[in-house]
């Protein structure tokens, strides 16, 4: 697997990770624990990056295996999904900057 394609997988899975984040955000709404959440001090700040951890968890997808980086079994497995979903909150800026770069005619 080259550059390329593991950087396409880190912006797509930034761009999943607005989805669930959307999805999460909206069930939590409806049930009536979104605001109460929301007011936690350091659950409610660091909300994006709570999510994107347990996405990876349940995805147990090792998005950083490209580089080499091998957590899994010297920590238990957990640190393997905080280390690639901080990496994948990490990219949603990159892939905003994508985003704006296709729109408006980047072409290679």
């Amino acid at each position: 697997m080259g550059f390329w394609t593991n950087f396409g997988e880190l912006v797509l899975l930034a761009v999943l990770l607005g989805a669930v984040t959307t999805v999460v955000d909206s069930v939590l709404g409806v049930v009536g624990l979104g605001a109460m959440i929301k007011k936690l001090p350091v659950v409610g700040s660091n909300w994006t990056l709570i999510v994107s951890v347990l996405m990876m968890a349940v995805l147990n997808y090792d998005a950083v295996a490209y580089w080499g980086i091998d957590m899994g079994d010297s920590w238990g497995g957990w640190m393997s999904y905080v280390a690639n979903g901080a990496i994948i909150m990490g990219m949603v800026p990159l892939k905003d900057a994508v985003i704006s770069m296709i729109s408006k005619g980047f072409r290679m």
